[in-house]
């Protein structure tokens, strides 16, 4: 292709499939991809044709031909195409407009196999009864299938959202659980395959598989998709099953179980062998009344396990508890007694019946396994807080330097494009740093807050600016810097960073339209702290409805397509990890203020 002016890569050296089209769709140049890509001869760009190529145009394409003006937003369309060898193919195009250059880059990708994927989920969806679902993450909208709405029973006329398609999931574990296969399906591209309680919109628990995976574009998540079936009465029988064949195994395994025998007219108290050894009493010392079985529990335990026994007398409850014994030998046991009482026919009690079982072996695992439970409970709490500082972080630094690429393409000026190139080459360096910096926060999470030190504030500050030049670039924001080149605070150095970078794209992010941003990032030391603010002139935020929340995951308040509600929530974990405090004065319309209160210690 001939232009003004040649741009600084050339398009048929890129790796994947793109035309370059001029205003009425005609093939000007492309990558030697785009041969490979539709099996084509290479030869002159511009003796290809558009329609040939691909067949019918989709109406959206159509309609640009028929414009007054330039298209200047991304278009994307998903069409099937037979190939030279007969086969049929689908693929996706998005069209990039150039409105400098006053052209278009139409990039393909083969998406077949996805199509061949919900083509298939659709067929077992009407063979299964299987209800399928879709969630649109561009334009925030999701659809359900019919047998979908009937799991939930909810009417046909129901429209869905994300939010209350997750709040049908049973409040607790397993709505937690389905917010966190979710996000990491959003935020990672994870699949999910999960069997959760539901309530449905009649208010009827039921056991349903839910089944999601998503579809990244440029490491994004543009959709979500999967299968959703009523397992709800497989499940309860499974569960059921499960129990019974749990009682089977323990009563088996509990070999060591005393069976007793009292009879409440008499007050005479039969005990089998296994009851004497569980309690390390010789028969001939047992008197075989409830007395000296009164004599051998713990005295913590006694009062309480007395009035059991006469509240199964009664009729007032079931015989089932837990109490200590003291052995002969001064050992403590931990028993487990369960009982049942017999009437007359006057319903009067006259015997009650039961068992014993030394349950001290598995008091002392479920101690430990508690223990082993509060640790795993942390690790996960870290390796979660972990994945969402890596998908934000790298986020923000992918996203910085896509634009860069951006500006790079669509600028042919010499001097421009020297300084884009430079301004990518440093925006890979932070790259690499946030990289070197996972791997430290990994380190320092194993550390338990080892890590803590001197940092200086100014480098830090520096890098996150330099991990967002293209945004920067891009809004031309009035940044004032009132810190000493030397101020240190005692923190952790990714952390640190980390915060800066959040609080930096959050200002940006949020500013108010048409109005220049402004942000002053400042510092003030006391005798016993180090205060770091952040203020900017942006679009505020409602603290009086929103302030209880400010920090929590996945909160937004101002409707962003692209805020995920993880940037604020990763800064206050931060905050907290480095026994500081992160404060924030914000009014609507007028703009916000960080405050990072960071304690002095002694070097």
């Amino acid at each position: 292709m001939k232009t003004n002016a040649q741009p600084t890569i050339a398009i048929e050296n890129l790796p994947f499939p793109i035309a370059l089209l001029n205003k009425k769709l005609e093939i000007q140049d492309c990558s030697k991809a785009f041969f490979d890509f539709f099996e084509l001869e290479p030869t002159n760009a511009q003796s290809l044709n558009l329609i040939e190529v691909i067949g019918e145009l989709p109406v959206s394409f159509s309609k640009i031909l028929n414009r007054k003006t330039f298209l200047n937003k991304e278009l994307k369309e998903f069409t099937a195409h037979v190939t030279r060898k007969n086969e049929l193919k689908w693929f996706k195009m998005v069209l990039y407009p150039s409105q400098r250059e006053k052209c278009y880059y139409l990039y393909f990708d083969d998406v077949t196999q996805k199509k061949k994927t919900i083509d298939l989920s659709l067929q077992a969806e009407r063979a299964a009864r299987i209800g399928s679902w879709e969630v649109d993450l561009v334009n925030h909208k999701v659809f359900w299938s019919d047998m979908t709405r009937e799991i939930h029973e909810a009417p046909k006329s129901h429209v869905p959202d994300l939010e209350t398609g997750i709040n049908f999931y049973k409040e607790g574990k397993h709505r937690d659980r389905i917010i966190e296969v979710v996000s990491e399906c959003i935020e990672k591209g994870t699949p999910y395959d999960e069997e959760l309680i539901l309530v449905t919109a009649k208010g009827n628990e039921k056991w349903v598989r839910a089944i999601g995976s998503s579809e990244m574009i440029n490491g994004k998540a543009s959709r979500m998709f999967g299968v959703f079936q009523d397992i709800d009465e497989e499940k309860r029988a499974s569960i059921k099953y499960q129990e019974l064949t749990d009682r089977m195994r323990v009563a088996v395994e509990s070999s060591n179980i005393g069976i007793w025998d009292y009879n409440i007219v008499d007050n005479i108290l039969v005990w089998d062998d296994n009851m004497y050894n569980l309690y390390g009493v010789k028969k001939e010392d047992f008197i075989g009344e409830v007395a000296a079985w009164e004599t051998t529990i713990h005295p913590n335990d006694k009062e309480r396990s007395i009035k059991e026994v006469e509240m199964a007398i009664r009729g007032e409850k079931n015989f089932n508890t837990e109490f200590r014994i003291i052995t002969p030998e001064g050992s403590i046991r931990h028993i487990h007694g369960q009982g049942k009482v017999f009437k007359d026919k006057k319903g009067n009690p006259v015997r009650m019946v039961g068992a014993n079982a030394d349950i001290t072996r598995i008091k002392k695992v479920d101690r430990r396994l508690r223990q082993l439970l509060n640790i795993t409970e942390k690790q996960n709490k870290n390796l979660l807080n972990f994945a969402h500082i890596v998908s934000h972080n790298l986020r923000s630094n992918s996203s910085n330097l896509s634009m860069l690429t951006g500006m790079l393409l669509d600028n042919t000026d010499p001097k421009n494009q020297e300084k884009f190139l430079d301004m990518i080459r440093i925006s890979s360096e932070r790259l690499d740093e946030t990289v070197v910096q996972l791997n430290e926060i990994i380190k320092i999470q194993s550390d338990h807050g080892k890590n803590l030190q001197w940092v200086k504030v100014e480098p830090a500050l520096k890098n996150a600016l330099e991990s967002i030049n293209a945004h920067i670039e891009e809004t031309d924001p009035d940044i004032s810097i009132q810190i000493h080149k030397e101020l240190k605070v005692y923190a952790i150095k990714p952390y640190l960073s980390s915060i800066f970078l959040n609080l930096l794209t959050n200002s940006i992010k949020y500013r108010r339209p048409k109005e220049k941003l402004k942000i002053k990032i400042k510092a003030k030391t006391t005798s016993n702290q180090t205060i770091i603010s952040f203020e900017d002139n942006g679009r505020g935020i409602d603290l009086k409805k929103h302030g209880e929340k400010l920090f929590g995951m996945y909160k937004t308040f101002h409707g962003n397509s692209d805020a995920k509600g993880i940037g604020l929530f990763i800064s206050k974990n931060q905050m907290d990890a480095m026994n500081a405090t992160i404060e924030v004065e914000s009014e609507v319309d007028k703009g916000t203020s960080f405050n990072l209160y960071f304690t002095n210690k002694a070097e």
